[in-house]
């Protein structure tokens, strides 16, 4: 049977500073497509983005590609913005931009997957090297 996988998410879905490999997206596009499955993969990460900035992007990118698995990794930067007093997104619009990125999923597919946020190394990320207000824990 053939799949087509959406994984959604920002610059650490996009593949970011990985440039041995092309990010972990790339890396299970690579795995696949050496054991010869019929999968289509699609990185559908944009630097930056968050759940309200995919929300306004989610159904278009869908609609584009018909997924039939659609993985989620999207948080860092909502959680980033509200510890540096940058956003007005509060943990309730937060979970309610992830229900509403499931509803709109459940269009597509009942293979809804969602990644925890990924863990950061501190010494790295406070402040984050393009912006000393901003730092990810």
């Amino acid at each position: 049977m053939e799949h087509t996988i959406c994984i959604f998410g920002d610059s650490i879905v996009r593949g970011a500073w990985d440039r041995e490999k092309g990010g972990r997206v790339q890396r299970l596009r690579t795995h696949f497509e050496t054991k010869n499955f019929d999968v289509f993969i699609y990185n559908c990460g944009v630097s930056g983005d968050t759940t309200e900035t995919l929300l306004k992007r989610f159904l278009p990118e869908c609609e584009a590609r018909k997924p039939t698995i659609i993985v989620f990794a999207i948080g860092t930067n909502d959680d980033a913005m509200l510890q540096n007093n940058q956003s007005q997104i509060f943990p309730e619009q937060f979970m309610n931009n992830v229900q509403e990125l499931i509803t709109q999923a459940k269009a597509y597919t009942e293979d809804i997957i969602f990644l925890g946020l990924t863990p950061v190394d501190e010494t790295k990320t406070t402040p984050v090297a393009w912006d000393e207000h901003i730092s990810y824990t």
